[in-house]
């Protein structure tokens, strides 16, 4: 862009740009062009006078990167008006209805029939829909009760219905448009363009344009639009958004990064490998979304009970008639129904709360898992990652049958370092610590779920892993490492056995240690109505027995295969217990799917994550309490707008059968009863977490 500098005082840069005067140039593309420079505090543009305010830090280094970049920078597209949103539509509808009450005793009385006829067109249109479609729905019934309004000359009434429905459909939009925006504020990836560089030079680009292979520039203080890995550079990245870390972490050359986060200090060169709606921030907010549709029953009971309820106010609309006389009365009976309120409340108590429990960071897949988590009585917690910190070392290293310390650590090093798991890790950190190298000599390595790892070194079999994989399917004796076994079960430790050409070559003793907050957050589960805690784990049972015991939890199944841990879980569900499971691994994905309710750390394997109807995204124990205080409060919710449903529309039905109100109270008392639980439903998007119990 071509410009003349108009004023240049220290922390203050205000430049007169050369801009076209049609079509009209976007403020906000002129301004967003420069907020992403080191050192710029507030950028203001005014296409009216064509000025460009710049305040800054008053360094020189940043008065030239802004000269530089205004004069490299392109002048930005006109923004086409956008057409009207349903919400916006919805909202004017709304509040042209609201204006024509309030201005009705101004219109002179032969017009207002006319008003009220042309407001209530929208409604008429979907009543004769569903007689079109032969449904006795809610539409239906909305369009009789104002045409039986209209038809007993009830003008106002018919208006004020017509009125109160438009506000309880805005209602409705407004509030899962709130929970819609206040994921994509949690997961936003900033402002919806990027700077990348293409054929040898740094180009800004709408984000959309952004492509998989694209080099993008990322500098201090901005967000990262893509996912992807460091190129070249280094900086400390604020993941928060994403992982819950509360400091920042070092990125450098060949280290991932994802979009949503933030650039504390330094700038990256990231080559993308995710953009758009694949990037990991994008699949947390479509999961969430995906998570309208999967209903909690009560949902669908109430939606269900709605709709059965409308035939029968037909009903009692005629019998009225029929014994009264009197069309007055049984147009009032229209008037009210229980189906508008149950099915506008209970949705978006259920939508609200999911986005609550996003919120903090807690991800619910459906109404559905909330319904089951708030009704949960039993839970089945896998040991390694949930009850302990995930974060495994190794204590001891014994060798037998003359094999050395160093060769036993080694050789499992080597074989383990090809699986991502924290106790594989464990031993490969500890090989280095050791200094010991574990080059590659050992041929294809195996993998066998819940038992361990078997490879070939030197034409013979080395098998790393439990005491079921190595003496039962393997064969291998391992009598003379049970001394050593009690002694690291009693404290609490896990054990791997390696074995090389069917010799026991040695035991690794892991220490996993226990999650400081375990005893506080299982006393506060038996504290929330759970009747039953039971420990699953791989360990062998003096292990197993030694940490359950520590815990103070009663039911426990050591050595457990995934097979045995859906066992577990189906037992309980079959003695009448809803079932929520909580674990990370691979060997857990089955019980997390069979369980009523799956509960998964982002910590935990990819799998995992998929099978959970609930993910923590900050992995404590505290996610699992907040989870199931939001699920309890949002049925006490669902369940206290049912009650007020009921005894404010049977007392208004009571009034119009008897005649002791006229119609207009009637549908008054009703519509505003249903836009009082609307309104209720609202609250835990303006909630805190209450205690878990």
């Amino acid at each position: 862009m071509i410009y003349r500098i108009v004023q240049d005082i220290p922390g203050r840069l205000r430049l007169a740009l050369t801009l076209p005067r049609f079509p009209a140039v976007d403020r906000c593309g002129v301004e967003a062009q420069f907020r992403d420079l080191a050192g710029v505090e507030e950028v203001s543009f005014s296409p009216r006078t064509g000025t460009l305010l710049v305040r800054h830090d008053r360094k020189r280094a940043t008065r030239d990167a802004i000269l530089e970049r205004v004069s490299a920078a392109p002048i930005p597209p006109t923004r086409r008006p956008r057409p009207a949103t349903e919400l916006e539509q919805k909202k004017k509808t709304a509040v042209r209805a609201g204006l024509l009450l309030l201005a009705r005793p101004l219109i002179p009385p032969p017009i207002r029939p006319i008003m009220a006829i042309y407001g209530a067109m929208p409604i008429f249109k979907r009543g004769a829909v569903a007689l079109r479609e032969r449904k006795l729905n809610v539409d239906l019934l909305d369009a009789s009760a104002v045409g039986a309004a209209m038809a007993t000359r009830e003008f106002f009434t018919a208006s004020l219905i017509t009125s109160l429905l438009k506000l309880g459909e805005y209602l409705e939009e407004w509030t899962r448009g709130e929970s819609r925006r206040l994921l994509s504020d949690m997961f936003h990836t900033g402002d919806e363009w990027a700077w990348v560089f293409r054929d040898g030079e740094e180009i800004r680009l709408p984000l959309e344009e952004v492509v998989e292979g694209d080099t993008v520039i990322v500098r201090l203080g901005g967000l990262i639009p893509v996912d992807g890995s460091v190129l070249e550079g280094e900086a400390l990245v604020n993941q928060s958004s994403l992982t819950g870390e509360g400091l920042p972490v070092a990125k450098r050359k060949g280290l991932s990064v994802y979009a949503g986060t933030a650039i504390e200090e330094g700038s990256l060169r990231v080559l993308a490998t995710q953009v758009g709606d694949q990037t990991r921030a994008a699949r947390v907010v479509k999961t969430i979304e995906a998570a309208e549709a999967v209903k909690a029953e009560s949902q669908s009971k109430s939606e269900e009970m709605a709709e059965r309820i409308v035939p029968y106010s037909f009903l009692l609309s005629g019998l009225t008639f029929l014994v009264t006389g009197s069309l007055s009365r049984s147009a009032a009976v229209l008037l009210v129904d229980y189906s508008c309120a149950i099915k506008l409340s209970t949705p978006l108590a259920i939508l609200t709360s999911l986005a609550r429990s996003a919120r903090h960071r807690v991800l619910i897949k459906g109404g559905k898992y909330l319904e089951k988590l708030a009704r949960a009585d039993a839970f089945v917690l896998d040991k390694t990652g949930t009850l302990t910190e995930a974060t495994p070392e190794v204590a001891d290293v014994v060798h037998f049958n003359g094999f050395t310390r160093e060769f036993v650590l080694k050789q499992a090093a080597c074989v383990e370092e090809h699986f991502p798991h924290p106790v594989a890790s464990a031993v490969v950190r500890k090989a280095a610590q050791e200094g010991i190298s574990h080059a590659e000599e050992h041929a294809e390595v195996e993998y066998v779920l819940a038992h361990g790892i078997a490879s070939r070194l030197q034409g013979k079999r080395i098998v790393v892993g439990s005491r079921h994989f190595v003496n039962e399917d393997e064969g291998v004796d391992v009598s003379a490492a049970e001394p050593f076994v009690h002694q690291f079960a009693d404290r609490g430790n896990s054990v791997l056995y390696v074995a090389v050409g069917g010799e026991l070559a040695g035991l690794i003793a892991i220490h996993d240690p226990l999650r400081q907050d375990a005893l506080k957050f299982l006393a506060a589960l038996k504290e929330s109505g759970i009747k039953k805690v039971v420990m699953l784990t791989g360990d062998n049972e003096a292990t197993a027995r030694t940490i359950a015991a520590t815990l103070g939890i009663d039911e426990y199944h050591a050595q457990a295969l995934p097979d045995r841990k859906v066992e577990v879980v189906r037992e309980l569900q079959d003695q009448g217990y809803t079932v929520a499971m909580v674990g990370d691994g691979i060997n857990d994905s089955p019980a997390l799917s069979q369980a009523d309710v799956g509960i998964s750390m982002r910590h935990g394997a990819d799998i995992a994550r998929e099978a959970c109807d609930v993910l923590l995204l900050d992995g404590t124990l505290d996610d699992i309490l907040t989870a199931r205080a939001v699920s309890r409060e949002a049925m006490e919710l669902v369940e206290h707008n049912f009650r007020t449903i009921v005894a404010v529309n049977s007392a208004a039905l009571l009034l119009a059968v008897t005649g002791a109100a006229p119609p207009v109270f009637s549908a008054t008392i009703h519509n505003l009863s249903t836009i009082l639980v609307g309104l209720r439903s609202l609250q835990p998007l303006r909630k805190e977490v209450g205690a878990s119990g």
